[in-house]
């Protein structure tokens, strides 16, 4: 993450900084990003980006986990205009909202679009462990009060349930990608819809014949 430079920098400059970087890795990708691009757009000399991030990979992580963290405050706030779905219908809720986010958030859409694409596995290692972080308290929460609703057995493992959730949704994004070429739900929604149900179905009742 960022040098405590940074942070003592003025928000515009900051900001400057993060918006360079957000344009550069939604259009190049990690691997062919250029932080003397991005050192241009953002008005700072090359050896200040040193004093303000360990190193490339430093900055694309920090970028990466500013999208994750704004992805989930999005969900958060949805999940809370509907406090009396069931953790089923939270989880779907969850998907179709990933069309809006897309939507109102088409710089972090892209910044995914170049990720899932990502070559670098250093790279997106990183970005999946802070990633993971983030979301897992989400996901946690979610668990706990779908137990507390009487909703899903007290025995149920949540970090492990919370696992597997996140686990669902990056295979949903790797579908989209193998498949469509792209991770845009919008384009293809009701295939998305009916393979969304199919996992939720197997989730919630099994494969037990």
């Amino acid at each position: 993450m960022p040098r405590e430079t940074f942070f003592n920098l003025p928000k515009d400059k900051r900001d400057h900084i993060i918006t360079a970087a957000i344009e550069e890795f939604s259009q190049a990708g990690y691997s062919t990003a250029s932080t003397n691009q991005i050192c241009k757009k953002s008005g700072i000399p090359k050896g200040s980006f040193y004093q303000y991030f360990t190193d490339k990979l430093d900055l694309y992580v920090y970028i990466m986990t500013l999208a994750i963290e704004e992805k989930i405050r999005f969900f958060s706030v949805a999940l809370t205009e509907f406090p009396a779905l069931s953790l089923l219908e939270q989880i779907r809720l969850l998907f179709t909202k990933g069309i809006e986010f897309a939507k109102t958030h088409p710089q972090y859409a892209a910044l995914g679009e170049q990720f899932s694409k990502e070559s670098d596995e250093s790279a997106k290692s990183a970005v999946i462990k802070e990633g993971d972080k983030r979301s897992d308290t989400l996901f946690l929460q979610m668990i706990d009060q779908a137990k507390a609703k009487g909703e899903i057995d007290d025995s149920v493992d949540a970090q492990a349930l919370s696992l597997l959730l996140q686990s669902l949704n990056s295979a949903v994004n790797s579908y989209m990608q193998d498949r469509y070429g792209s991770l845009s739900y919008e384009e293809h929604e009701k295939d998305m819809k009916h393979f969304i149900e199919s996992l939720l179905n197997i989730l919630y009742r099994g494969i037990k014949k």
